[in-house]
């Protein structure tokens, strides 16, 4: 049994990685920035910290003072902020310290990276490809350029804390958030009855996963952390993906799901700089890859392995009960 603190506990993923830790008896508690969500972290045995992520000058945030507080021995970074090393890494190298000092065992870090850091290739990639350096094959799209050097200040903390980087691949099931850039042009346009035309790449070859399987991997790495952490010799990243899919078939396949008879038109990639161009060129990254390694040496055992495509009538309405409670929960 773990005390761990789950960083955007509310989230896609943190929800399903939080549920999937009390299923394995850890005591989790759960980060969300309103209140309006302690209700539905406590509901699942969750214990809710409630308020900001990042440091402010005058006022420490809630969850830095319940991993000193409370002994926490985990924390799982799912926030995605940019400034991740200064607002979540730094606090957690000097609460260690305070620790290690008083000879007791370093603060476990897990960083929830993702898939997208190795850029675009048909060339098999795997998670020991170092990336975001002038020497890469490929470089990381820009949403997510900033990312490689929070890795490496995560894995370089090593004397300090216990830290390991889990990168999935793009995550499918349950709620689907992250596909509504598509899903949901593809759902307005059936209901409006005009023809379906995507900014996408109709060449594109997606490493995918499922929201558990990506929970399961966690779940793991903390149950394996001390023996898999950063050290000096060790490279504790850990790329998990279960599917190599064509986005244009996924697509498609969605589109007949929701009761699509026409030709669902793919347009390539949009240029830019800004949001949702960012995104959109991020998405469409193409990778073949494998995560042996992780079942290997986390012993990982993703359960949901037949793909996408193959399960779209269950995920696409997965995907459409979560878009239209979102729209009644916006009116």
């Amino acid at each position: 049994m773990v005390k761990v603190l789950v960083i955007g506990a509310t989230g896609y993923i943190g929800l399903r990685l939080s549920q999937a830790l009390r299923r394995a008896n850890h005591i989790v508690y759960g980060t969300s920035r309103s209140s309006s969500k302690e209700n539905l972290l406590r509901s699942n045995e969750i214990i809710p910290i409630t308020g900001a992520i990042e440091t402010d000058r005058h006022q420490t945030p809630p969850w830095i003072e319940t991993v000193k507080n409370e002994n926490i021995e985990v924390v799982i970074d799912l926030s995605g902020i940019q400034n991740g090393n200064k607002a979540i890494l730094e606090p957690l190298v000097r609460l260690s310290k305070d620790r290690q000092s008083a000879h007791l065992p370093k603060i476990g870090f897990i960083y929830c990276s993702g898939m997208w850091v190795h850029g675009s290739s048909a060339n098999p990639t795997s998670d020991l490809t170092a990336v975001g350096v002038k020497t890469s094959a490929h470089q990381s799209p820009a949403l997510v350029a900033w990312r490689p050097e929070l890795e490496r200040q995560v894995l370089a903390s090593y004397d300090h804390l216990n830290t390991a980087v889990i990168r999935p691949g793009l995550v499918y099931g349950g709620t689907g958030d992250i596909w509504d850039i598509y899903f949901a042009q593809i759902y307005n346009s059936i209901q409006n009855s005009t023809p379906i035309s995507l900014q996408a790449d109709p060449n594109a070859s997606l490493s995918l996963i499922h929201v558990d399987d990506v929970a399961s991997a966690f779940v793991a790495a903390v149950e394996k952390l001390e023996l898999i952490s950063g050290r000096k010799n060790h490279y504790p990243i850990f790329d998990v993906a279960t599917s190599h899919e064509s986005l244009a078939f996924v697509l498609r396949r969605f589109a007949e799901e929701m009761g699509y008879k026409g030709k669902v038109e793919l347009t390539g990639i949009p240029e830019g700089n800004v949001m949702p161009q960012l995104f959109i060129q991020a998405f469409n990254t193409s990778l073949n890859h494998h995560s042996t390694r992780a079942q290997s040496l986390l012993d990982w055992t993703p359960t949901k392995t037949g793909g996408m495509a193959a399960g779209i009538n269950i995920y696409a309405q997965s995907w459409l009960g979560g878009f239209l409670e979102k729209q009644r929960a916006s009116k």
